[in-house]
């Protein structure tokens, strides 16, 4: 492993705060020489994974036995859509309770400022 160029950010920081090329980090300089060896991960699975992202299985909605899925599972894309349409609306619904609460809670102590 080599080590980090003098046009490296780091680099330059590390000797305005009083390092000196060669020696180790830390106080009694007992740390690193050399800094972390970095590779590029392309497989979206997150630091320190070695097992490749497995494949989706490819289903079809229209060839899943209905005995097959799930009891609770949507059929189509559409029903999918439309529990994600309802579920979107209960959370507004849910959040406009609590605005119309705290409105009133607020009222009842101070209601001049409200």
């Amino acid at each position: 492993m080599s080590s980090i160029g003098s046009s490296n950010i780091g680099f330059q920081l590390l000797k305005k705060s009083g390092w000196k090329e060669g020696t180790g980090l830390g106080a009694q300089e007992q740390g690193r020489l050399e800094p972390v060896e970095t590779r590029v991960e392309n497989n979206k699975r997150g630091l320190g994974s070695k097992e490749p992202k497995p494949k989706p299985k490819v289903e079809d909605d229209v060839e899943t036995a209905p005995s097959k899925r799930p009891k609770d599972a949507p059929a189509t894309k559409k029903a999918k859509l439309a529990a994600k349409r309802i579920r979107k609306m209960q959370e507004e619904e849910k959040r406009a309770q609590e605005r119309e609460f705290e409105i009133a809670f607020f009222r009842e102590f101070w209601p001049d400022n409200v």
